[in-house]
């Protein structure tokens, strides 16, 4: 018998667990031994039950469930589920979305999810390396968007393993994707950009975007509400894309940021009762992504500026801070990166790049130091 009753005392209370111990061991005609040890703790004619379907399967093992494609995976299962279970934002379900219908479905749809190995995935970068995007030949695909590509795909395969579909993930390769330079305006070229605005309100949203680093989202979810005068802070905790409002930043998290002096006067100087949001058209609807660019580039063309994209402000505000010797845990802070990585692109910008630290290499001028055999270090002075 392969059933047999067991106890256990816990130590720390003294109290007596019993429990049945089921322990199957069967060869196979090839000679392979398989074992299976389960631990079970309802009555014993059920144990007896389970050690019976245990050896039966044993004996009659089931076929393997055939792994679904690709592509039925995404449209039946992974598709349909995921993005809501995991709270994924509509750009990031757009962005998901165009990588499965324009790249991985094509490529992948067809193989079976236990088939995508190593090799295949090493195919499929190289085919995506050289394929053209958008109308013209000689622009491919950018090693980011390949590395984004991959990522859509793994997401993918762990929930095919965390649904029990697939064993596991096959090994993916690794892809080094270029850090682009950030541009940014130094403080004399911002004021120069805010001086030339046309009216009081346009003078406001373009030193809210220098003064507070806010995404351009949150800049036009910005309502009278989440502006502390009596603390002086702007708190920002939404954002809005493509005229979707979400009751969170990108970061999942509201962040404070102190106001400037001339930033609170500009604010109190466009005091409307037009609606809610602070920046808003003329009827009081939301601004779109396109108005933000249109005054920030006339201005940068009045101000004699080269024109610079409207997050390039939010690089200006950290920047700015950086080279003002600003800590760079609290430029994180105020920007709201989830980690200091993403705040360490600005730290060559500090005052002296570290400079200040290579004195400690230097010998004190108190005489000539010569290092003699042996590593000893002598006064030829």
């Amino acid at each position: 018998m392969t059933v047999r009753r067991e106890r256990r005392t816990d130590r720390a209370s003294g109290a007596v667990r019993e429990f049945w111990r089921i322990d199957v061991a069967f060869e196979h005609p090839d000679g392979r031994i398989e074992r299976v040890r389960k631990v079970f703790t309802g009555p014993k004619r059920d144990a007896e039950a389970l050690e019976r379907q245990i050896r039966s399967e044993m004996i009659h093992p089931r076929p393997p469930k055939e792994a679904p494609t690709f592509k039925q995976f995404v449209d039946e299962t992974w598709w349909p589920t995921y993005p809501t279970a995991a709270a994924n934002s509509h750009t990031t379900i757009r962005e998901k979305q165009s990588h499965l219908e324009l790249h991985l479905v094509p490529f992948f749809g067809a193989k079976r999810l236990d088939a995508i190995n190593k090799a295949l995935l090493e195919r499929f970068v190289a085919a995506m390396y050289r394929k053209t995007k958008g109308k013209t030949a000689s622009k491919t695909l950018s090693p980011k968007r390949v590395k984004n590509l991959l990522a859509t795909l793994r997401r993918a395969l762990v929930s095919a393993v965390e649904w029990d579909i697939l064993e596991k993930v096959p090994k993916f390769p690794r892809i080094k994707a270029p850090e682009h330079a950030v541009d940014f305006f130094t403080r004399e070229e911002s004021t120069l950009v805010i001086n030339a605005a046309r009216n009081a309100e346009e003078r406001a949203l373009l030193m809210f975007a220098f003064h507070t680093g806010a995404r351009a989202g949150e800049q036009i979810a910005f309502e009278w509400g989440e502006l502390d005068l009596r603390n002086r802070f702007v708190c920002l905790r939404r954002s809005s894309t493509d005229g979707t409002v979400r009751e969170t930043t990108k970061s999942g998290k509201p962040r404070k940021v102190p106001l400037t002096a001339s930033l609170e006067a500009a604010l109190r100087d466009i005091r409307h009762v037009r609606g809610p949001l602070v920046f808003c058209q003329k009827d009081g609807s939301p601004m779109t992504l396109w108005m933000l660019h249109e005054r920030l580039w006339s201005a940068c063309r009045r101000a004699g500026l080269r024109r610079i994209r409207w997050h390039d402000c939010r690089h200006s505000f950290a920047s700015q801070l950086v080279m003002a010797n600003t800590p760079l845990r609290q430029v994180q802070e105020w920007l709201g990166h989830s980690t200091i990585t993403m705040t360490m692109r600005y730290a060559h910008l500090a005052p002296g790049g570290g400079r200040e630290y290579l004195s400690a290499l230097e010998q004190p001028n108190h005489g000539h130091l010569t290092a003699t055999r042996g590593g000893a270090i002598s006064n030829s002075a």
